[in-house]
This record gives structure tokens, sequence and C-alpha cells, in this order.
């Protein structure tokens, strides 16, 4: 079978660090596959360059690891759009769920309308503040992520606070998200297509003194840093059976609703006190590095590496198949 890895290989203002890890995760993934027989190339996909169509075109499945152009994720959404209309078998999940997550005020409105649970959130408008809204609040880009614009104020605990940190994010993004902040333990749940894996949990205690325990860009990116060191995943998750299931339960809800369970993901939770899982975020396509949380809840799962991978292609194949075999039926009964 031939293949090929599609992926940002980053901009002028990436450094040099950053370049070199997605090239390497890029190449980590090309070696596992061609271990399983899966002979694929590397395309790098370059803003306003539009020849590796042609190229995937001529492959039996992409590898999709673009997570935008240039580093903008806002053309991830354009990437997976075109993936579409060629045709050809491609990984993770389809335009749609990838488009609206990246919204998160518009898949939050479709997750309360489903009755999925969320926490409070409004879009803001300037920095006028609802009448009412819960503090404590987290504010963050709506329309980002990868913890892009979340750092150690990301939380509010006044209206004073919360209008400061709004002009503060107002100037730097265009749509910034108010989400009632849900004080908890914090749950990651892993999908490839239908099925669940392993609960995962970040575990806070390590934090600097007065850091408030949330997932900051520092946390995931900044590898050493004090944030990165107090922020731990520990998979699986130490949970009852039942507190578990309720967690994946809702999980699943939302996983379903935005992604209708194909492609794979990551579902963000929060367990109040009272034992109310709350989501947080739907992401789908998250970071598939060795040492990422998918893999990690793979490992858990008694899944390796090269079988997560494998699993991923073969959702992807089986997904098409799904859809040719739903289109020669719809001819078959109109003929």
């Amino acid at each position: 079978m031939k293949g090929a890895i599609l992926y940002d290989p980053g901009g002028k203002h990436w450094d040099k660090k950053d370049v070199a890890q997605v090239a390497e995760n890029a190449e980590e993934i090309q070696a596992n596959l061609r271990t399983r027989g899966i002979h694929v190339s590397l395309i790098p996909i370059h803003l306003g360059d539009f020849s590796w169509i042609a190229k995937a075109r001529k492959v039996d499945v992409i590898f999709n690891l673009c997570e935008g152009l240039d580093g903008h994720s806002k053309y991830e959404d354009y990437v997976v759009g075109t993936l579409e209309l060629l045709g050809v078998p491609y990984t993770g999940c389809r335009p749609w769920p990838v488009t609206v997550c990246h919204r998160k005020h518009i898949a939050n409105t479709l997750m309360h309308a489903a009755g999925v649970p969320i926490p409070k959130f409004w879009l803001a408008q300037g920095n006028k503040l609802p009448q009412e809204f819960p503090l404590l609040s987290i504010v963050k880009p709506a329309a980002e992520d990868a913890s892009l614009g979340i750092d150690s104020g990301a939380v509010c605990t006044s209206k004073k606070g919360l209008k400061k940190r709004l002009a503060e994010q107002l100037e730097q993004w265009d749509e910034v998200l108010v989400q009632e902040y849900v004080a908890g333990r914090e749950f990651n749940v892993g999908f490839v297509g239908h099925e669940a894996l392993p609960l995962s949990e970040i575990c806070f205690d390590g934090m600097p003194e007065g850091s408030w325990p949330v997932l900051t860009y520092s946390a995931k990116w900044d590898e050493g840093s004090a944030e990165d060191l107090g922020s731990v995943p520990i998979c699986p998750a130490d949970l009852p059976a039942e507190v578990a299931r309720r967690i994946v339960a809702a999980a699943r809800q939302a996983w379903e609703l935005l992604a209708g369970g194909e492609g794979y993901g990551r579902v963000d939770m929060r367990l109040d006190a009272r034992g109310q899982p709350w989501v947080l975020e739907v992401n789908p396509n998250p970071d598939l590095s060795d040492d990422a949380g998918l893999a990690r809840m793979a490992r858990a799962k008694g899944w390796e590496y090269g079988e997560l991978l494998q699993r991923i292609v073969d959702e992807a194949m089986a997904r098409v198949a799904r859809t040719t075999a739903a289109h020669a039926l719809a001819q078959a009964v109109n003929q």
C-alpha cells in the first residue's frame, strides 16, 4: 500500500526546536508505517503551495498530521476539506468536526443543546460583562487549540480581573471565550473511531505555589518549566469503576455528537466535588507524538505506538468503505 504523510513544516516565526519536533514526529510515523507494509512519503504543505494535491491523489491513504499552514491553525480546516473533496482515504476527523471544534463557542452551543454537561460560557463582546456570570471564570481564545493563550492569569476571581483579562485577550484574538471555571480533577478521554481508550488524569499537585491547576501553554510545550513539571499525566487514572463509567459516558456523548465517532480525538473533562463530569473541550486530531496523551492512553489499553497508528489507518479505510457502500446502495435504489 502506498501512502503519504501531510504535515505543516512551520512558518518563519517558529523556532528551530519546534520545526525539528514536527519533522521528527512525521519521520517516526513514517518509519512505523513502513514496518507495517505502508510505504509512505513525507509531504510538507506550505501556505499558497498546491503542488501537494497532485501527489496526494496518487496514493492509497493519507496520514494527515497537518494542524495548520505556516503555523496558523485556522488553515487546518481547509486542508481537511480539500482531502474530503479528493476522495482519497485520510486519517483523522472529517471537515465538519475540525471546523466546529475550532470555534469553541459553536461547539459548546451544540453540546448544550444536546444535553452534554458543559460549564456555562459566553462569547465576549468587548469587555462588557453579562449581568450574572459565575466567578471563578477562565478566559481563553475561542478559535485556537493546544492551550494557546492560556497562562497562569487565565482564571479570574473578580469582575475587575475579568475585565482586565478580557481587554488583554481581545488585543491578541478576534474571538474570546469566557467559561465558568470548574474546580476538581481533570481527565482526558481518547477515542479512535467509536472505541474509547483508558482514562488519563492530569495531576496538578506539583504546580508552583499560587498557580491554578490548569493546563497552560507553558505546561504543554515548555519542556522542563515549573508548570510542565507540575502537571503530570497519570494513565490509567485511579478511579472507582462507576465514576470512570460516568466520565467516559459524558465524553462519548460529546465525541459522537461532534465527530460522529469517526477519526481520532481527545475529550478534556473535569470532575467536580459532587462527582459530576463536565466536558471542557473536544479536540479532533490531537498530537500523535509517541510521548503525547493519545499514545499514552493507547499503551494503557495494550496498544504499542505502531498499533495505534495502524488502527488509525484502518479506521480511515473502513470509513471510506462504508461511504462507498452507501453510495452504491443509493444508486441501486434510484435505478
